[in-house]
């Protein structure tokens, strides 16, 4: 009895110091892991068109991955060679301006303290407002640095490339392997499954980059039609944050915001209807049109997504929680109706 004890206590030590170590491997090749999500979604937008070439010009396998390839290298190229100088001279323009700013709203501060004086507010909540304007120079360097990094680093663009290329080559045969790795009886369940991933995934994040683009360029065109300063910059955030549904157009418009303080810029009223009616032509027209069923998430379920996705993985958590999401309401939805043709047949 005591050696059976011993027995299952060493297997129970056993197993934790496995798992201890499995997520201390997962924790080590984190960047491995993180390149290889990045270009299995560049791959999921690149897959259709190889398909495209394959079927309707009747181009062989290799040919049809080496123009969409070169068509991938090509979109790389352009945007590096055409954005990022432009994009590099306003950050550059906004670091030489930030001091004004600083000082412009730490002006509009103190009016607007002196403006609450005149009622009779509790000194606690008066103390706040002086706080408020000394630490707001810190505040916003450190948003100005991390702003810096996003836009100056390069996410490992050379190992993407070579990844993207081999993955967009053996996709097929990586669904293959996945299918023969099934039961032959729950081979036609797992071809749906794969099937409810596509369309939740890949349907998602297609749609999802010609949405944030549109909604990008449209920003950026506006804001630079008013004459606001830096709207190629504030136009590309935007667009990338507009990826995370809900909450990314909030937080796109802040730096808008805050540089409409500036007498050299159109008013903040101006600007806040902008970034106002851009969320409309996306909420009525873009998301319903280009999203398809990811939309169907009702609100509370996409923030919470968003939020666990954040806390899981950073950015490229809450780009991935809401397919995540929507493949998970769709096989609930799949479930119950095969449940539903079993009890039918029975």
């Amino acid at each position: 009895m005591k050696d059976r004890d011993s027995k299952n206590a060493l297997k129970v030590v056993a197993l934790i110091a496995l798992m201890v170590g499995f997520i201390w491997f997962l924790n080590r090749i984190s960047w491995v892991i993180e390149l290889c999500i990045i270009s299995l979604l560049i791959v999921c937008v690149l897959f259709p068109v190889t398909e495209f070439l394959k079927k309707r010009f009747r181009f062989s396998h290799f040919l049809a991955v080496g123009i969409t390839f070169l068509f991938f290298i090509l979109i790389i190229v352009t945007l590096i060679g055409l954005i990022v100088p432009v994009v590099q001279r306003e950050v550059e323009d906004i670091l030489r301006d930030f001091p004004f700013y600083v000082r412009q709203i730490q002006q509009y501060i103190e009016e607007f303290s002196e403006f609450l004086l005149t009622f009779d507010l509790s000194p606690e909540f008066m103390e706040t407002i002086p706080e408020l304007s000394a630490n707001l120079q810190p505040i916003l360097e450190e948003i100005a640095s991390v702003s810096v990094s996003l836009v100056s680093s390069i996410v490992d663009i050379f190992f993407i490339i070579f990844i993207v290329f081999y993955l967009l080559y053996d996709f097929h045969n990586v669904r293959k392997a996945v299918l023969k790795l099934i039961p032959y009886r729950y081979e036609r369940y797992a071809e749906d499954v794969i099937r409810i991933i596509d369309v939740n995934f890949g349907g998602y994040i297609r749609g999802n980059i010609v949405r944030c683009t549109i909604v990008g360029l449209l920003t950026g065109f506006v804001l630079y039609f008013f004459g606001m300063p830096y709207a190629l910059l504030l136009g590309i955030l935007a667009g990338v944050l507009n990826i995370i549904l809900y909450i990314g157009p909030y937080i796109a418009a802040i730096p808008a915001v805050i540089l409409s303080f500036s007498p050299q810029t159109p008013s903040t009223i101006t600007i806040i209807v902008i970034y106002i009616l851009v969320q409309i032509i996306d909420g009525t027209l873009l998301s319903p049109l280009l999203l398809g069923r990811a939309v169907r998430l009702k609100p509370i379920t996409v923030i919470v997504s968003l939020l666990i996705g954040q806390q899981l993985a950073g950015f490229l958590g809450m780009i991935l929680s809401t397919p995540f999401a929507g493949i998970i309401r769709s096989l609930m939805e799949y479930i119950q109706e095969e449940r539903k043709k079993n009890v039918n047949a029975g």
